[in-house]
């Protein structure tokens, strides 16, 4: 079964846009939401042109605020922190709003100011993308946060008044490109430069939804979705030109996001022009993660979310208890080279049990689209190809078209390759022993070792009859062999030591 937390922690993020609340579990270092609920009040309509926040807007927030009060009470949230953002920052009426919301959620709000905004961004970046290296760009409704990021840690930060309430969609389209040139000349020119660009915000994730329906991208998942910089700024130029009679084109954005996804299109296209980063990745962490990642322990902070996520789903679908960085080691003895990089090698192990209980002829598919879709943090678009095709090989060995369909196109045919091979290495692996690896000394897949020497595979016996592996283990053994393109055989030692 599944690893589960009473312990809970909730945040809740007031924006000129949305007033959301998520719930996490405190033991989750992926942070994948207990709850997660939003309310598209629009704090900030108007604020432009009043100067003071939106009526129908505070009493949808004020609203949403006493149901979230009740909520976070009924799952057990221990503790909650609620900020504020770019709206009641800079309306006349801020204050006043912030005393009627504490009140409704019970608890104090902070107001942020943009410097700790655009840090609390980049932390959520770092909490999902632990090796963050270049720009956070973090498009609320009023503003826009940006921040450096590289090793774990967040460098220089700003605020700029550029969210789509703050520059206004009445502008002309000079008048908005002066705006937003003058805004940006405060952002690091070519502060990117063969770095990454990551884009944090609702109207930037509306923008990959919008990609995904546009070109029939196989992951609908936003959280690392890369796109190289020329081509994210031609797709960003296209979006950026969608008129106000041609929104409803714009599929997979809300309707409550169409009219502001042209502004958020040009923006970006504006910003990739000014730091000149090598890709844009779109990061589904951001504000709320941020601020949940900085109350997380040093210990739980520390761990890979991948591997943490991957070994709680892979043991709570396998038939039999087994330690997936032993099997990571044995397996990585039929290669002449890693087959991937060595966290990715430890987190397919984990996963290789995935569908222990479901039906034997639907094993693998069911396996490949948990794989690919998991819902863990630290892991790409390409990785999560890798993954898939490794346990569909597990299971049934080659065919992963069948079940990947067209995301098999995001790896490349060597890679493709590595991912079967591994994949049937692991087959072999629970052939010999289901599960195992718990007890190293007494296991029988202990006894077994593969060693790879050019272009042949030995499977050693050490001081144990081969005769014990049985006709499908033997089979699975050959398989693998083929598999790699050498030749398998089995040989017997008369001692480990020998």
């Amino acid at each position: 079964m599944a690893e589960h937390s009473t312990e809970r922690s909730a945040v809740v993020d007031i924006g000129s846009n949305t007033v959301r609340m998520v719930v996490y579990d405190d033991t989750d270092r992926s942070l994948e939401p207990v709850f997660n609920e939003k309310a598209m009040s629009g704090l900030g309509r108007g604020l432009l042109e009043t100067g003071r926040l939106n009526p129908a807007g505070r009493a949808s927030a004020l609203a949403v605020l006493a149901r979230f009060r009740l909520v976070a009470d009924a799952l057990g949230a221990h503790s909650l922190r609620a900020v504020a953002t770019a709206a009641a920052r800079t309306a006349a009426d801020g204050s006043e709003f912030i005393a009627a919301a504490s009140a409704a959620l019970g608890r104090e709000i902070d107001v942020i100011p943009g410097k700790e905004e655009a840090r609390l961004s980049a932390l959520g970046v770092i909490c999902g993308i632990p090796d963050a290296d270049g720009i956070v760009a973090d498009l609320g409704g009023g503003s826009l946060e940006i921040a450096d990021v590289a090793d774990g840690r967040v460098g220089e930060t700003l605020s700029l008044q550029l969210g789509p309430l703050s520059v206004g969609l009445s502008r002309n389209a000079r008048q908005e490109a002066r705006f937003v040139a003058q805004g940006l000349e405060a952002a690091p020119g070519r502060g990117a430069s063969g770095r990454t660009l990551y884009a944090v915000g609702g109207a930037w994730r509306a923008l990959a939804k919008h990609y995904f329906d546009r070109n029939d991208y196989p992951i609908r998942i936003i959280h690392e979705f890369a796109l190289p910089a020329a081509e994210a700024m031609a797709f960003a130029r296209t979006v950026g030109r969608t008129r106000t009679d041609g929104l409803d084109r714009l599929k997979g954005i809300s309707a409550r996001r169409r009219a502001d996804a042209p502004y958020a299109a040009r923006l970006l296209r504006a910003l990739t022009e000014r730091l000149a980063p090598r890709q844009v990745v779109f990061s589904g962490y951001g504000l709320r993660e941020g601020v949940q990642f900085e109350q997380m322990p040093a210990a739980l902070r520390a761990l890979d979310p991948l591997l943490e996520h991957c070994r709680r789903v892979g043991l709570g679908g396998a038939r039999q208890p087994f330690d997936g960085d032993r099997l990571a080691e044995w397996a990585a003895g039929a290669f002449d080279a890693p087959p991937a990089s060595p966290r990715l090698l430890r987190a397919a192990a984990w996963l290789s049990d995935l569908s222990g209980y479901d039906h034997p002829d639907y094993r693998g598919h069911h396996a490949a689209a948990r794989a690919m879709h998991l819902a863990s943090a630290a892991i790409d678009h390409r990785e999560r190809v890798f993954l898939a095709a490794t346990v569909y090989a597990r299971y049934h060995g080659y065919g992963m078209e069948s079940a990947l369909g067209t995301a098999v196109e995001l790896i490349d045919q060597p890679t493709r390759d590595r991912a079967v091979a591994l994949g049937m290495a692991f087959r072999l692996a629970h052939a010999i022993e289901p599960g195992g690896d718990i007890r190293p000394d007494t296991g029988l897949r202990s006894r077994f070792s593969l060693e790879r020497a050019a272009d042949r595979l030995y499977l050693v016996a050490n001081a144990v009859d081969p005769d014990v592996l049985g006709e499908t283990a033997l089979k699975r053994f050959a398989a693998l062999a083929r598999a790699l393109g050498v030749e398998g055989e089995v040989v017997r030692r008369q001692s480990a030591a020998a």
